[in-house]
C-alpha cells in the first residue's frame, strides 16, 4: 500500500469543512480504496481524504459520498465534548503512530463525524488499555450537502499532543478508515486493509509510512 503523504503549508488552513479553497489545492488525495478485507470500497462510498500540516498542527479533511446517512439528529449534537462510541455510527478516522510513542503497538486514534463529533483515544494495544480520558484539543468543522449526497469533515490536531513535532522529509505511521453504510449494510472502509476475520481497524501491523513532505 502506498504511503500516506501529508503536504506542508505556511498558510494554516481555516477550521471549516471547504477543501475547494487555495490552501488545499496542493494536497495530495488519497481515496480509500478497500473494505478491511481488502475488497473493492462500495463506489457508492466514494471517499477522499487530504492531509496538510503546518508547524503546529495537523490537518486532515474528508469528502464522503453517501447513500444513507447514520448520524445524530441536530438535537443531540455537542461539539464541545467529546462523544463516546463515535464509532457506531457514520464516521472517519485517522490513527497516527509518532516517533514519541513507547512502542510499536501504541497509538493516537482521531475520529470525526458528519455532524463534527469528535472522539480521541490513546490506544495501547499490549495491554490493551485505551486512555479514554485523554485529550488531544483536536478541532473540528464539517458539512452536509444532502443534494449532492456527500459530506465533509476536517480535523486539526495539534501536534502538542504526540509530545513531538514532525520535521519535512520524516515519516511516521498511521491508517486511514471509514465506517458507513450501504442498504443498511455497515461498511468498513481502510486506506491499508487490516484483513482480520471481523470487522477491526486496530491492526498496527497493517499501518503505512506516514510522509510529512516539504510541498
Amino acid at each position: 500500500m502506498e504511503d500516506i503523504i501529508a503536504v506542508y503549508t505556511a498558510e494554516a488552513p481555516p477550521i471549516a469543512a471547504d477543501f475547494s479553497t487555495a490552501v488545499w489545492q496542493s494536497a495530495v488525495v488519497h481515496k480509500l480504496p478497500a473494505d478491511w478485507r481488502g475488497g473493492p470500497a462500495p463506489a457508492e462510498l466514494d471517499t477522499e481524504t487530504r492531509i496538510l500540516w503546518t508547524n503546529s498542527d495537523l490537518y486532515i479533511g474528508f469528502n464522503c459520498a453517501y447513500t444513507e446517512l447514520d448520524a445524530d439528529a441536530d438535537d443531540d449534537v455537542d461539539v464541545s465534548a467529546e462523544r463516546y462510541a463515535l464509532w457506531e455510527r457514520d464516521v472517519c478516522e485517522a490513527f497516527i503512530r509518532s516517533p514519541a510513542e513507547p512502542a510499536a503497538t501504541s497509538y493516537l486514534e482521531f475520529e470525526v463525524a458528519p455532524t463534527a463529533q469528535w472522539c480521541d483515544l490513546r490506544i495501547d494495544r499490549v495491554r490493551s488499555r485505551n486512555d479514554w480520558q485523554w485529550q488531544s484539543g483536536m478541532k473540528t468543522a464539517a458539512a452536509i450537502d444532502r443534494p449532492a449526497g456527500r459530506w465533509r469533515a476536517l480535523m486539526a490536531i495539534p501536534f502538542a499532543c504526540f509530545g513531538t513535532r514532525p520535521e519535512a522529509g520524516e515519516d511516521w505511521m498511521g491508517n486511514l478508515f471509514r465506517i458507513s453504510r450501504v442498504e443498511g449494510r455497515r461498511c468498513y472502509l481502510a486506506w491499508s486493509p487490516t484483513y482480520t476475520d471481523l470487522p477491526n481497524f486496530h491492526v498496527p501491523e497493517r499501518f503505512v509510512r506516514w510522509r510529512f513532505s516539504a510541498r
